[in-house]
Order: structure tokens, then C-alpha cells, then sequence
């Protein structure tokens, strides 16, 4: 069975009622849906590295907070409360929160760089370091005894230049590197040898293993259903590992069906540059350019790496030309904003469907005119009469209109205000109809109460001095016989 991911969002929300006590204690007042907003969009939007899932990482919360407390007009007052209760969290953590807290770093002390271990081998006991060669290193030797525990040689550190600038060690992983030559510097510890630069500045080559594979096809969805994310995870991995034309064959294998393999090859093909950079139907520069079959390209040389490069480029070209489908502009207009949903959650769905059911790309300036019409007029009643009401529409672009709806959204009441509202009224109304109720009952009751009658008062005129029955202004008609006494 699946498990459900906690994030520090989620795990807000489901325990609220701690969150919004801990606003009334500091004496603010926070909102669910804006609570989520800020987290999924407004923050992520500052460029500070904040995740749409949240964070309780106090370096992260800080660059937010020097955002939100900028002063006007790029600050954002109302979001302050909200910054503030969230570093709360953190600082005077709940103990629902305590168990998703970073762990603090410890302090490096001063030992010996541990030799890094490699869970694909068994460790063979420590061995003597045997003497430097007198023969020459056999060029058919393998380049490192994987046997061992200890690391592979290393290209000793060039002295560095006093005019060239430090830069910043790139961060890897256990299979990051793959064809990437690395700058000499110190080791660190991995679960698997990453290549490097080996002697003669050669790329050691080190394949794709089965769980990398495993793990992408089971964690993205299929080509079919999110052609998008498909293409973003194998543009990454292109970049990030330089895989060979065999290893490529081999992603494409197990990310693809036999159909979209086949679709995507067609569509690369057709985008090969020729001498004047557009592209060309001549088969011998299709061939050479995207071949079909496995090339002689030595990655060593620049020539083997720009072909790959161009490979590359072709093969991105090819999955996203191939995840257009036909222009389906009612499928676009299908995407309605959820009565819940956040403005930038929906232009964000909206998007997705322009690049999936549209040969247009939304993020093209050209386009933005398209988008904006169908933000606006599939957006939710109330969104959508703000923002056909605003001044200068025409001269608005996408940002300032999403900006609008997310102040009309926010203002919204959450579930529990609603049924609070909902109650209140219904209240009123039981009160209203109880005192209708009390007046009618009073006046039915005042009708049959009269008045007691003097000894010489009338009944029918309440004259006093005579009776009912010798009152002048009783009608004075015929008796009528009584029947019941005549036949007694």
C-alpha cells in the first residue's frame, strides 16, 4: 500500500488548530487558505529557494522574512504574521513538529578523511601499499582495483592561478558525474566511484544502474499521461550525466513504450541543422547527426563530445515536439478553477494543458494575450467579476492579474467561517420567528381576557345604567319563537 508523503505544509494543516492557537497567543490572526497560498506560491515566487511544500530550515525562513519585511513598496506587510508564526514553529516547536526539525550540523573536528567505502563490493582487508613500478603501466591494466578499500588515484592539484577566482564545488550524487570531467579536489565519501578525470584529462565511464533505472520509471509518470514531467526528468539527467548514445537507448527503453520511442526518433530526426542551421532533409546529415544505430563517437575528443552534445539537443527536441498532440483548444477551455483552488494553482494547471493539448507555449510573450483571456473567463465567479472590472485591463499582464486574484481569494472565507456564518444566521432566524411567535400568542391571549363588568354596567355598549338586554342600541327585531320550549 502507498504511504502518504508528510511535508511541513501538510503537516500544518492537518494539525491547524495548533497553528491558529499559537496566532492567537502571539495576537494575530491567520488564515488556512492563505496560510497555503504563500507557502505553494507567493514565497516559491521570491527566487530564495523556498519549496512549494514548505520548509522548517530557519536559513530559508530568514531569507523570506527579509523579503516580506523589505520596506514599501516591495515588502509585504500582510504576509508578515504568517512568516512570523512559521519561524515559531520552528523556534517553540510542537511536539507533532519536533520529529521533522533539521538536524543541527556537527562541529568538524580535525581527523583524517575517512576512505570512501562502495557498497557495490565486498572490502578486502588492508593491504600494504606496494612500491611504484619500474616497468611501464600495462595500457590494458583496469584503472582501479575496485577490490579494495581504498580510493581510486587521483590527478594531483595543479598549483592555482592567483588571477583565477574560486569557485564553488558543484554538489553530486551517487550517480551524478557520469562523462563529466571533474576539477582535482579533495575526495569525497560515496556509495559508488563517480567518474573522473583520469590520466591524460580521459572521461572514466561508469554505467547506469538498475535501481537508477527502477527508481525513475516507478517515481514519474508515464510519457502517455504527463508528457511534461517525463521530458523535464530526461532533459536533467542529460545534463546532469552525459549519457553515452547506448545509455540514452537504454533511458529511453525504460521511460518509453516501443510507439513513443519510435514517434520521438521521428521527430528528432526532423529537426537535424543543416549548413545554414535550419533543418535538412538530406539523409547522410540525419544519419550523422541522430544516428540509429550505435556510432564509433570517441567521447575523448572534442569531436565526440560535440556530436553527443548535438545528440542531446536533438533527442529533447524530439520529446517535446513529440508530446504535442493535436490542437485540442476545447480541452483547454475544460480547465475550470476548483471552488478551493488557488489562483496559481489553477494558471499553473491552465498552462499545463496549453502545452499539452496546443502546439503553443504559454511562457512565449505572444502567446499571453490567449492566456490571460482564458485565466480570466475560467476563473471562479467571484475572480472573474473582479478582474473584468479592473481599470486598464488591456495594459495588465499575467503576474498583475494573478497578484488580484490572489487578494480576491484570500479574502474568502475558509469552511469553518462559512458554517460559523451559516449557524449565526440560522440562529437569527430562530430568534426572529420566536418573537413573531410571542407577539401573535400575546395578542390571542389580550383578545380573550375582557374586562370584568360593573353591577350596572351593559355588556353590549359597557354604558353604565342598564343591562345588556334593555340596551337602547341593541337592534330591537322580532322575536324569534323559541322552538325547543313549543314542543316541550
Amino acid at each position: 500500500m502507498g504511504q502518504t508523503v508528510v511535508t511541513p505544509l501538510s503537516l500544518t494543516t492537518d494539525h491547524w488548530s495548533d497553528v491558529k492557537g499559537r496566532g492567537s497567543d502571539e495576537g494575530v490572526v491567520i488564515k488556512k487558505n492563505k496560510w497555503m497560498t504563500l507557502c505553494k506560491a507567493e514565497w516559491v515566487m521570491m527566487d530564495v529557494g523556498w519549496p512549494r511544500e514548505g520548509s522548517f530550515n530557519l536559513s530559508l525562513i530568514s531569507q523570506v522574512e527579509r523579503k516580506v519585511f523589505a520596506p514599501s513598496p516591495h515588502g509585504n506587510p500582510d504576509q508578515v504574521p504568517y512568516i512570523t508564526i512559521w519561524r515559531s514553529l520552528v523556534e517553540k516547536p510542537f511536539p507533532w513538529v519536533k520529529p521533522f526539525l533539521p538536524q543541527p550540523p556537527l562541529t568538524p573536528q580535525p581527523s583524517a578523511p575517512p576512505n570512501p567505502l562502495s557498497s557495490l563490493y565486498p572490502v578486502l582487508p588492508h593491504r600494504e601499499p606496494s612500491k611504484p613500478p619500474v616497468l611501464p603501466p600495462d595500457p590494458n591494466s583496469p584503472l582501479i582495483d575496485l577490490l579494495t578499500n581504498e580510493p581510486p588515484p587521483y590527478q594531483p592539484t595543479p598549483p592555482a592561478s592567483p588571477a583565477a577566482p574560486a569557485a564553488a564545488p558543484p554538489t553530486s550524487s551517487p550517480i551524478a558525474g557520469r562523462l563529466r570531467g571533474r576539477r582535482a579536489g579533495p575526495p569525497t565519501e560515496s556509495k559508488a566511484f563517480l567518474l573522473r578525470e583520469g590520466p591524460n584529462h580521459q572521461l572514466q565511464y561508469w554505467p547506469f544502474s538498475a535501481s537508477d533505472l527502477y527508481n525513475w520509471k516507478q517515481h514519474n509518470p508515464p510519457f502517455s499521461r504527463d508528457p511534461v514531467a517525463l521530458t523535464g526528468l530526461i532533459e536533467s539527467i542529460l545534463v546532469t550525466h552525459r549519457p553515452t548514445w547506448d545509455d540514452c537507448q537504454q533511458l529511453l527503453q525504460t521511460l518509453l513504450t516501443v510507439e513513443e520511442k519510435q514517434r520521438v526518433f521521428l521527430e528528432a530526426r526532423k529537426q537535424v541543422p543543416g549548413d545554414d542551421g535550419r533543418p535538412t532533409q538530406l539523409p547522410n546529415i540525419i544519419d550523422a547527426a541522430f544516428p540509429l544505430t550505435r556510432p564509433d563517437w570517441d567521447f575523448n575528443t572534442p569531436e565526440g563530445r560535440e556530436h553527443l552534445r548535438l545528440y542531446h539537443q536533438l533527442l529533447l527536441a524530439g520529446l517535446r515536439a513529440a508530446a504535442r498532440r493535436p490542437t485540442n483548444l476545447a480541452q483547454v477551455r475544460n480547465v475550470i478553477q476548483g471552488k478551493e483552488e488557488s489562483p496559481a494553482a489553477f494558471l499553473e494547471r491552465l498552462k499545463e494543458a496549453y502545452r499539452m493539448y496546443t502546439p503553443y507555449d504559454p511562457e512565449d510573450p505572444g502567446q499571453a494575450p490567449g492566456v490571460i483571456l482564458s485565466f480570466i473567463y475560467q476563473s471562479s465567479s467571484d475572480i472573474r467579476t473582479k478582474l473584468q472590472r479592473l481599470e486598464s485591463l488591456q495594459a495588465l499582464g499575467l503576474p498583475d492579474l494573478l497578484k488580484e486574484a490572489e487578494k480576491v481569494f484570500n479574502k474568502r472565507e475558509t469552511p469553518e467561517e462559512r458554517e460559523e456564518r451559516r449557524w449565526q444566521k440560522q440562529e437569527e432566524r430562530d430568534k426572529k420567528q420566536h418573537r413573531e411567535m410571542k407577539k401573535a400568542l400575546a395578542a390571542v391571549v389580550s383578545q380573550g381576557q375582557r374586562p370584568p363588568l360593573d353591577k350596572n354596567q351593559c355588556a353590549y355598549c359597557k354604558e353604565k345604567g342598564h343591562w345588556a338586554r334593555e340596551c337602547p342600541k341593541k337592534s330591537q327585531g322580532p322575536r324569534r319563537p323559541n322552538l325547543e320550549e313549543e314542543y316541550r
